[in-house]
């Protein structure tokens, strides 16, 4: 992992698309390892992305940091209202109307589809923290990073309401005060109030001690123990714990910021190697899937669907909610496209089948692994030259 992304660099190409057939190679040679065959037990599942995306959602955050000001965020607020909305509506009516699935599944599939993964789209994200000064990164990198952070909780609700609709017998049947109250407001506000919280109580803590004190507690651990402990606090409280971690990464940085000090980098390699280390795991074994067989849960409705979504909707969705932004049409084509789709739809397609009473819904798995595995290879061929080009203009 330390020489491939030098080497994939060069070629123009996703660190990610060697590290996928890499599995593929190793399920072909019958490494010892717990591959899925072609599918994980749904609880492992569940259990192994919900760790790398927290963990994604904490080194998105703290790259973010609370620089940006409101005027910077209405490009990620555009793309988390306008293109999620639209997406999850788009592929609503193409599941329940095309590909002949139930009101319940189709919803799930809808929601399942709508995050931005914050894993997979590394390599489009903020490369570091941000400085004062450095405001060209407000742009391309900015949106996709400020998109992910809050459109992979955003989703859970619409999640929860597909679970709901599973259990019930009529959609009608649902209490939509409840829904709207709680897996809607409640959950959401509490969830950031949490994790907003927790981040500027120990960023206000470090700014009490001395810049020797401060290297000493702000080593690598303390960015891992946060990310689980504001995910667990959110828990706990019954909301939703993706989004406090993100709050967290991106309120941690808030008294640093005021007091112009140098930014704690040490922080952010020590997660954003653990990130890179957990995610390529989950590559390598979803490699051992394609191989084994999970895309063959689908036919070829669901193969062309899946292209349909990473071509046309998820871009077309994109520009509408850029309509009538300040940026350049290019920037806006090239924010609107790379809508990365990876570990958090599989995470929420396992929760959801854990915790509801879906029928007709195996053919899900092979429909987002298609989607997962055109996106790796569609947008990691040319998420590295989109960034070069937009380097060179700047």
């Amino acid at each position: 992992m330390s020489f491939i992304p030098i080497y994939a660099d060069k070629l123009k190409i996703s660190h990610v698309i060697p590290m996928l057939f890499f599995g593929m190679l190793l399920y072909l040679f019958k490494a010892p390892l717990p591959w899925p065959d072609p599918l994980w037990n749904f609880q492992s599942a569940k259990i192994i992305t919900e760790i790398i995306v927290i963990i994604s959602l904490m080194v998105a955050g703290l790259k973010v940091g609370t620089r940006f000001t409101f005027k910077h965020w209405k490009i990620p607020f555009r793309l988390v209202s306008v293109t999620m909305l639209l997406s999850m509506v788009s592929v609503y009516l193409i599941a329940f109307y095309w590909l002949n699935l139930n009101g319940a599944v189709s919803l799930l599939l809808a929601s399942v589809l709508a995050p931005t993964d914050p894993v997979l789209a590394s390599e489009l994200q903020l490369e570091n923290h941000q400085n004062i000064n450095k405001e060209k990164e407000t742009s391309l990198r900015f949106a996709l990073t400020g998109e992910a952070g809050i459109n992979d909780g955003l989703a859970f609700p619409f999640v929860y309401v597909a679970i709901l609709w599973s259990q019930s017998s009529h959609f009608q049947n649902l209490d939509f005060v409840k829904i709207l109250s709680y897996y809607f407001m409640y959950k959401i506000i509490v969830g950031i109030l949490i994790g907003g919280c927790l981040g500027l109580l120990i960023s206000y803590i470090l700014s009490k001690h001395t810049k020797h004190q401060q290297k000493q507690i702000t080593n690598g651990f303390l960015a891992l123990a946060l990310t689980f402990f504001s995910y667990g606090l959110a828990e706990l409280a019954s909301s939703y714990g993706f989004l406090s971690v993100f709050a967290t990464g991106v309120a941690l940085q808030y008294f640093e910021r005021h007091a112009h000090t140098k930014p704690k980098s040490s922080l952010l390699n020590f997660i954003e190697s653990t990130e890179k280390l957990t995610s390529l795991l989950w590559i390598i074994f979803f490699g051992g899937a394609i191989v084994s067989g999970i895309l063959s849960y689908t036919d070829w409705k669901g193969i062309l669907f899946s292209l349909v979504f990473v071509l046309l909707v998820r871009p077309l969705t994109g520009m509408l909610a850029l309509l009538k932004t300040k940026l350049q049409w290019k920037k806006r084509l090239a924010i609107s496209f790379f809508g990365i789709k990876g570990i958090g739809s599989f995470f929420y397609l396992s929760f959801a089948i854990i915790n509801g009473h879906f029928k007709g819904y195996e053919s899900l798995f092979g429909i987002v692994s298609y989607t997962v595995l055109f996106s790796i290879i569609i947008h990691g061929m040319f998420s590295i030259r989109a960034v070069a080009y937009f380097n060179k203009k700047m």
